[in-house]
């Protein structure tokens, strides 16, 4: 993150796998104020429209909408050339929709005239076009991960004699630039093959090689092992079937099997510790039930699931942890009040760590019900796959 500027103009250009989410992430992790510009459909509601430019979040609109659109647009595209000049920081989403899958889609070319025409309209003034990565490991499971990469900055002013020469050939050169390299650092499969690459993927995170190296060095190796998809790709075809077919048959998944061949999890820690997590549980759970009941029920496209289940717990939260507040100011004292909301966050967060411990245990004992001569062949035919994949990525290097 270090390659995005501390104060200037800047522009962020990302790849879009989780709708909202990628802007609260990027708002979190950055130290600097960042305005957004998101796709227009999202701010049609009024209140949500309202809350949305509170939190510097702007319209674009995808030009098939017609006139009105177009309208809408030229506002948009002035208001952003305006926070350039005025220094700011602005983030696009040039691939024009969020989407889970393992492919970037074509960058459309908004925010790359945006940012010649802010440099060519402001002499002196150049503008960084910042690439940058964001990809989870799965679009809504719990205690999934995600990475964060930004690549080194390109210059604007690098393209401005062509913009002055020929617009349309100055802008396509700069989205052409700025999409490659964005998929450098993106998790790109090949086209057709997102599926394929996500499976893979996830049979070589659950592997103890990945399980025991940093994020950074984890990301690393899985940026090899999509780059060299096309040469390990049909290798794996076959043994990815089987494998696939199986865990289907048997309605079970990756990480129960891997789970299963590991040190046996002890259950004293679930016995001894199920008390604290119980109170932790009653204290702090029904907001957070309640808000994936919510979003199970509403949300219909798995890009938005984790933003709306986030957004829903912590606003739902809040509420829930002042209505504690407010009951036991009316009727404890003082430090009793005080003494409820300690032991309310603190088995909050034991009662979470508790769930991780459980979960990891109850991955394990559904493995273990497996039959040992099906978990033999599941076992060899994950080695397979993992051998063709490390053989012809060679990512353990990149490490």
């Amino acid at each position: 993150m270090h390659q995005i500027p501390l104060k200037g103009a800047a522009i962020l250009i990302s790849n879009h796998p989780s709708s909202l989410m990628d802007a609260a992430l990027l708002g979190v992790l950055l130290k600097r104020p960042i305005h957004f510009f998101a796709r227009g459909d999202v701010f049609m509601n009024p209140i949500v429209n309202s809350i949305l430019k509170a939190l510097h979040m702007h319209p674009v609109h995808h030009h098939e909408g017609g006139r009105d659109t177009l309208t809408a647009n030229d506002a948009s595209f002035e208001k952003a050339i305006t926070l350039l000049h005025e220094g700011a920081l602005v983030l696009f989403f040039p691939e024009g929709s969020s989407h889970t899958d393992y492919h970037l889609l074509s960058f459309r070319k908004g925010a790359f005239r945006i940012a010649l025409q802010a440099v060519s309209r402001k002499p002196g003034l150049d503008i960084q076009v910042v690439p940058i990565a964001i990809n989870y490991s799965h679009p809504t499971a719990i205690f999934s991960s995600v990475w964060v990469q930004a690549a080194e900055p390109i210059f604007v002013k690098d393209y401005l004699d062509n913009y002055n020469e020929h617009r349309a050939i100055g802008i396509r050169q700069l989205t052409r630039d700025a999409e490659k390299a964005v998929r450098d650092i993106a998790i790109d499969a090949m086209a057709g093959h997102s599926p394929q690459l996500f499976s893979c993927l996830n049979i070589w995170r659950n592997s103890e090689h990945a399980l025991n190296i940093s994020g950074e060095q984890q990301i690393v190796a899985e940026y090899a092992i999509s780059k060299a998809q096309p040469k390990w790709m049909h290798h794996v075809q076959l043994p990815l079937q089987e494998y696939e077919k199986l865990l289907a048959a048997y309605h079970c998944t990756d990480e129960e099997v891997v789970a299963a061949g590991r040190k046996k999890m002890s259950k004293a820690p679930l016995l001894l510790g199920f008390p604290a997590a119980a109170i932790g549980w009653f204290l702090n759970a029904l907001p957070l039930l309640l808000a994936r009941m919510i979003t199970d029920k509403k949300v219909k496209r798995t890009d938005f699931y984790s933003w709306v289940l986030v957004v829903s717990s912590a606003l739902l939260y809040v509420l829930w942890f002042i209505g504690i507040t407010v009951s036991a100011m009316n009727m404890l004292s003082g430090w009793q009040t005080i003494g409820i909301l300690f032991v309310m966050v603190a088995t909050g967060q034991y009662s979470w760590n508790y769930y991780r411990y459980y979960h990891q245990w109850r991955l394990q004992q559904n493995g273990l019900k497996l039959p040992e001569a099906l978990r033999s062949e599941m076992g060899r035919l994950r080695k397979e796959i993992l051998e063709q994949i490390n053989a012809h990525s060679n990512p353990l290097s990149n490490n």
